[in-house]
């Protein structure tokens, strides 16, 4: 009986704790978990960088835009043929200014500019191209004077 109460408490200490191999394989998949989450981090930290960068362009060229409609058809910033250059910050604003017309009706045009505004800016931390761009078109008419003309 002594033998049997022995021989039970030998196979109750040997079922307890775990062994180095069982440790090993749990710390392996520990670690490639905590890689994997730390690698998804990384790729979200660069996109919501390229989305900041990407929105800060769009409300500059978005503002340039704004200004440039405010100004008058025949301002010194709007002559047909002229490239223009501007920089604020890191990105730098480029616009080119074209004379079109724009048919309103079948027989009336009106005297317009199209403006092609591009905004760009050189990414810090990057792999590959390291040159980013927005652009914008827009097109200004003449408002205010005899801007509308017949069609013949």
């Amino acid at each position: 009986m002594f033998k049997e109460q022995f021989n039970h408490l030998k196979q109750k200490n040997n079922n307890q704790g775990f062994t180095l191999i069982e440790i090993l394989i749990a710390t392996s998949i520990f670690a490639i978990g905590f890689l994997a989450v730390a690698a998804m981090q990384i790729s979200a930290s660069k996109s919501t960088r390229r989305a900041v960068e990407v929105t800060e362009a769009t409300a500059i060229a978005s503002d340039q835009m704004e200004r440039l409609m405010s100004l008058p058809f025949d301002d010194g910033e709007l002559v047909t043929g002229a490239t223009y250059s501007d920089t604020q910050g890191k990105y730098n604003l480029q616009w080119e200014v074209v004379f079109s017309d724009v048919i309103i009706t079948g027989t009336t045009t009106v005297d317009a500019k199209t403006i092609n505004l591009n905004v760009s800016w050189d990414r810090v931390l990057s792999s590959g191209s390291s040159q980013r761009s927005v652009n914008i078109d827009f097109i200004k008419p003449e408002i205010g004077r005899a801007s509308c003309r017949e069609r013949v």
